[in-house]
């Protein structure tokens, strides 16, 4: 949503925070040094491209578009109804969450790049998470972009190897990097740009591990802030779960991206006055039903294990339904990633020590966002109904934020770093504050930003 952006501008100096009665001491906020008005033609050159399955004017809290999405919605699971009929009558407007898979075959037409293959329709086999999509419906860069790249004849992708080091010289630039090969002997690859995209915790190692003698570079690449690895965020994932004794949900049908959701209490959408928190979440329900995925969904009182556990699961894996609501984390001082003093990955190198709570604003928004699941999973006419009210981490976002003020910032608006102008970082990473949505489109977006810009750098390239 366009208010995602400018958090210290629309909770904190707005009065918001205030009225809320929302402690915030310890945070860090800063608004983002773009807008969604910025980024919106790259959403648009993302969804187009990739092939986004949704459905454009259903969403009133969703921000403006000039194109709809290029596909339909996936198809309806059993608890996607369920959970738009409860949400109807609580009021709330529940729309079909735009999707990352195939609706139907699919290529990008002109204007957007007709170089990427055409690819099939997704086959609702249910494996779509922690798994590759044997169809190439996923609308992933393996399936899309990658191909495009390496039938240019100018990408060469070195598989099976570990960059542990960006090289710098004496004029503070970077030079390349120096990895572990398939064999695990050192190499270098020297180059004009560096770009960063390995994720949340690899970055803040990569940065802090590529310290020189230098006083520049002395706390690690990119960090005279002393912001690298600071202010880590990650959704505070609860859940709303149910069961149903005269109903079948078959939750393993359909992919995991097929999902309905509500904005109702995302961000700023809901009075917030005197609940003690600021910004909110979404809230949904979604496909992955399969039985590794589902063991942890058990009503209290009922062991993980033994003939109590099978006699529940054999009787309810395909009644279970759950609602996931996706509350998002303010970035606090205390959370961070750092080099562990003792511990080494494979390569003798020190692995990324995480340190991360969840601290009073974002507690006190789950458990906000629990009782709202719980609501509306009571209004599926679920037989028992439970919740969580502790946050589970999922989603990272931070640790190299982009700002307009390189004093307590990596990385500015074009994902380059203040301090080394040929090095960039672009991932979740970068974001100076999360919204309740997954980071993906938002990445994806500063991606193709971030490469046109380096496109235009011709010093760099003559």
């Amino acid at each position: 949503m366009p208010s995602d952006f400018k958090l210290l501008t629309n909770e904190i100096e707005s009065g918001n925070a205030e009225r809320a009665k929302a402690d915030l001491a310890g945070y860090d906020i800063i608004d983002w040094p773009l807008s969604y008005d910025d980024l919106e033609p790259y959403y648009e050159r993302f969804e187009w491209e990739f092939g986004v399955s949704g459905q454009a004017g259903v969403n009133p809290f969703a921000g403006p578009r000039k194109r709809g999405f290029p596909l339909p919605p996936l198809r309806h699971s059993a608890r996607m109804k369920l959970f738009a009929e409860a949400c109807k009558k609580l009021g709330y407007h529940p729309y079909d969450t735009a999707a990352g898979i195939l609706s139907q075959p699919y290529r990008p037409p002109e204007p957007f790049d007709t170089r990427i293959p055409e690819r099939p329709a997704c086959v609702y086999c249910g494996h779509c998470n922690f798994y590759g999509c044997h169809v190439h419906a996923k609308s992933a860069t393996l399936y899309v972009t990658i191909p495009v790249a390496l039938e240019t004849g100018n990408f060469d992708l070195k598989t099976r190897s570990k960059v542990f080091r960006i090289n710098s010289d004496s004029a503070g630039e970077v030079t390349g990097v120096s990895y572990f090969d398939a064999d695990g002997q050192v190499r270098e690859q020297r180059a004009r740009v560096v770009i960063l995209s390995a994720f949340v915790f690899e970055h803040a190692r990569l940065l802090l591990l590529s310290k020189t003698e230098s006083r520049r570079f002395s706390q690690g690449l990119a960090n005279s802030s002393g912001y690298v690895g600071r202010n880590i965020m990650a959704h505070g994932d609860v859940r709303a779960m149910g069961v149903f004794d005269d109903f079948i949900i078959n939750g393993f049908i359909g992919p995991g991206s097929a999902a309905m959701r509500i904005d109702d209490f995302n961000g700023n959408n809901f009075d917030h006055a005197g609940l003690g928190f600021i910004r909110g979440g979404t809230i949904g329900t979604s496909g992955d039903g399969t039985p590794v995925t589902r063991i942890d969904v058990l009503p209290p009182g009922v062991r993980p294990w033994g003939k109590e556990f099978k006699d529940f699961y054999t009787r309810y894996y395909t009644r279970t339904m759950d609602l996931n609501m996706q509350p998002e984390t303010l970035p606090h001082k205390a959370n961070r990633v750092d080099l562990d003093p003792r511990q080494r990955d494979r390569w003798g190198l020190p692995l990324p020590r995480v340190t991360f709570e969840f601290h009073g604003n974002e507690v006190r928004l789950q458990k906000f966002m629990a009782g709202i699941g719980d609501k509306i999973m009571r209004g599926t006419g679920a037989s028992k109904v439970w919740t969580e009210e502790k946050g589970r981490p999922n989603r990272w976002a931070g640790g190299t934020r982009m700002g307009a003020d390189p004093t307590n910032s990596v990385v500015n608006e074009f994902c380059q770093t203040h301090d080394i102008p040929n090095l960039f970082i672009v991932g979740s990473s970068v974001f100076p504050t999360m919204a309740g949505y997954p980071p993906t489109a938002t990445v994806a977006a500063l991606s193709y930003r971030t490469a046109e810009y380096i496109l235009r750098q011709k010093q760099w390239f003559a």
